[in-house]
């Protein structure tokens, strides 16, 4: 019987490169995608590299980890993608609306600060040869939209305005153009465009009507003959319309801005200042005043080294804590439950540590583009302070509960300060800030914009605001600002009241070198600050120079009141706290 051997069995395949080609593919595409996910065009890379794995899978083309690898890195990547999309979309979003309201800001200059104005009077002509007289409109609403024919966003707004005096009686908005082109060119020009509003002629008017900076810009003013608001730019027709009919201006005008405000005048009661007491302190940064063991009396606390000192009002040092970090700054605040807080700082760094009067953190607030200031005051009359924070580049400004949550937010381009007149018995509280546009906002409690407006038209940087009268019934509430080389003294509607050379010194645009605080003991504050020649100046809320501490530049200040009711000035200054009491200068 003749065997035969089965022939032996064909060698298994050997994979191929084309086989695993998939794969690694996959994978090399996965990593990519991981990588570039946080700029979101990893996406793309991510679903190439998720269909290349899944083709390799399913088509049982040989070893899968490589694919598997690839498969989980895109799916990663694809998550990361789209919440980076997300983020990138609302921050875009956040900087379009800053920018918006930065240009509007700009464009509306001093125009601004005569919201709540009478209008001046003036007259302009039509070319059919009208003379229109903006008095005798009184007992209408009106809207003078300043434009010129060859400007496009000027041409831009008209549609709207057609709408508006279409949808709108007659009897209740009067619409006028008002234009320093000549009025035949005017008139040929609205009948082409179809306008159904008066236009007319104007040259010479009065401010701030006069030397418009920005096209179109529009007056809205109401039955009383007030200017209620000003927008600057094309505005879309739902703005025009609300502002067209808006109640009319509730409570007497204001007076209307005048010129820059008159310089510091001599007190007839002028202070001398002598030195109380001087301690060493190296490292020392930063002061403010609290009660931090809560005995009744404030004490005066100062950050250095790392290290919060509390001194009391004759010079000794009652503690030493440690603080959790180097800090810059430092805010003293009250929880009427919880008792001291403290917030520090590092401006530019991207968060703001609460600490309790053991020097422990209760709670930090963080920003992405880093802190500018942060600045307490009891916002709802409760008691307890919040926590108004102003944030590097596009954060806004917030409004922070006394446990570190977000109360509000308000878009604006960087703060530069802020400042917090608590509330009172008679007033709520009010958050003044400055921002990029270099205007000074006002805010209510609740986050909501009062006005803005440039203290004499100036750029506003560091800012500091007080109710001046210690009566807490009275209202008289004031605001410094350092614009432009000058301390700007102005009450909360923008009225100026002083101005005087001044330089932030060590301060810096968001340290302390403002201060404010009742120095003669009459129950009305002073203000502190570093005039142009290296001294601090004490002035009075009225506009009087009371005193003047020499050679202190770059000192930061605070103000504590003693016992009998005068305040001592304190300053830390080149390695050293040091007090200065005042005494009435001797005939």
């Amino acid at each position: 019987m003749n065997y035969t051997a089965p022939p032996p069995p064909p060698p298994p395949p050997v994979p191929t490169p084309a086989r695993t080609g998939l794969a690694i593919t996959s994978l090399v595409l996965g990593v990519f995608a991981f990588l570039l996910s946080f700029f979101v065009i990893g996406c793309l890379f991510a679903v190439i590299a998720l269909v290349l794995g899944l083709v390799h899978i399913g088509g049982k083309r040989g070893p899968a980890g490589m694919a598997w690898w690839g498969i989980g890195l895109s799916l990663v990547a694809i998550v990361i993608s789209i919440g980076m999309g997300v983020v990138y979309f609302k921050a875009v979003r956040e900087i379009k609306k800053t920018f918006a309201s930065m240009k509007s800001e700009l464009g509306l200059t001093e125009a601004h600060d005569w919201e709540g104005v009478l209008a001046p009077d003036f007259s302009v002509t039509t070319p059919d040869g009208k003379v229109v007289q903006l008095s005798e409109l009184k007992g209408k609403r009106i809207a003078l939209n300043f434009w010129s024919t060859w400007w496009q966003p000027s041409v831009s707004q008209l549609p709207q305005l057609i709408k508006l005096r279409t949808e709108t009686p007659g009897d209740d908005l009067v619409i006028i153009g008002i234009s320093t082109e000549d009025p035949e060119t005017l008139g040929a020009f609205a009948k082409k465009k179809g306008i159904n509003y008066l236009v007319a002629s104007g040259t010479n008017l009065p401010a701030p009507f006069k030397d418009i900076q920005k096209l179109p810009t529009t007056f809205f003013i109401d039955r009383k003959g007030i200017i209620q608001s000003v927008s600057s730019g094309t505005q879309n027709f739902e703005d025009l319309k609300a502002k067209a009919s808006a109640a009319d201006f509730s409570g007497e005008p204001k007076a209307a801005p005048g010129p820059p405000s008159s310089p510091l005048a001599d007190s007839d009661h002028k202070l001398i200042p002598s030195q109380a007491w001087t301690k060493p302190l190296a490292g020392g940064q930063d002061v403010c005043i609290g009660d931090w063991d809560e005995d009744g009396q404030p004490d005066i606390l100062v950050l250095g080294n790392a290290k919060l000192h509390v001194f009391d009002l004759d010079g000794t040092e009652k503690k030493t804590i440690a603080l959790p970090g180097q800090f810059a700054s430092i805010e003293y605040g009250r929880n009427k439950d919880k008792g001291p807080r403290l917030a520090a700082y590092t401006s530019w760094q991207r968060k703001v540590v609460v600490l309790d009067r053991n020097g422990k953190e209760v709670w930090n607030y963080s920003a992405t583009m880093g802190i500018d200031g942060a600045h307490w005051g009891d916002l709802d009359g409760d008691g307890t302070d919040e926590l108004v924070v102003g944030m590097n580049g596009f954060g806004g400004l917030h409004a922070v509960s006394a446990d570190g949550k977000l109360l509000w937010k308000v878009t604006m381009g960087n703060v530069w300060g802020q400042a917090i007149i608590p509330a009172a018995a008679d007033r709520g509280a009010l958050v003044l800030a400055t921002e990029a546009g270099g205007s000074v906002r006002v805010f209510d409690a609740k986050g909501k914009q009062l006005r803005s407006f440039r203290p004499d038209g100036k750029y506003c940087t560091q800012i500091a605001a007080s109710c001046m009268d210690t009566n807490a019934s009275s209202s008289t509430l004031q605001g410094l600002a350092e614009a432009q080389g000058q301390a700007v003294a102005f009450d909360t509607s923008g009225a100026v009241r002083w101005s005087s050379p001044c330089t932030t010194g060590g301060g810096g645009p968001t340290g302390r070198a403002f201060a404010c605080g009742d120095i003669d003991g009459d129950g009305i504050k002073e203000w502190a600050f570093p005039d142009a020649s290296g001294n601090v100046l004490l002035a009075t809320a009225s506009g009087e120079a009371l005193a003047t501490v020499k050679n202190v530049t770059g000192a930061h200040l605070a103000i504590v009141p003693t016992r009998e009711g005068r305040g001592l000035l304190v300053m830390v200054l080149n390695g050293s706290l040091t007090a200065y009491s005042f005494k009435p200068e001797q005939p």
